[in-house]
């Protein structure tokens, strides 16, 4: 075999694997794609539970300070509920 030859074969070789792992690639990046569809919509309900559950607990230490115990009978029972959603998450 001469050198041309060596050389075609070995670029249709890398040619030939090229491809195949372009189109692995793609099947990878598709299957990526909906597994980050799958995943987002729970972390975006578990990040925005998680802020609601930081503001009532801040809301809940202001009223404290204030004396108001009625709002933090309400605050404390929102806690609770924020709480056991996110267990459930």
């Amino acid at each position: 075999m001469t050198d041309k030859q060596l050389e075609y074969l070995a670029n249709k070789i890398a040619s030939l694997v090229i491809d195949g792992l372009d189109e692995k690639q793609k099947q990878w990046d598709k299957e990526l794609i909906v597994e980050l569809q799958e995943t987002l919509p729970t972390q975006d309900k578990e990040q925005k539970l998680l802020t609601e559950l930081a503001e009532a607990m801040t809301a809940l230490d202001y009223n404290l300070k204030q004396e108001n115990y009625p709002r933090c009978a309400e605050l404390q029972a929102t806690i609770l509920h924020l709480e056991k959603q996110l267990k459930q998450i």
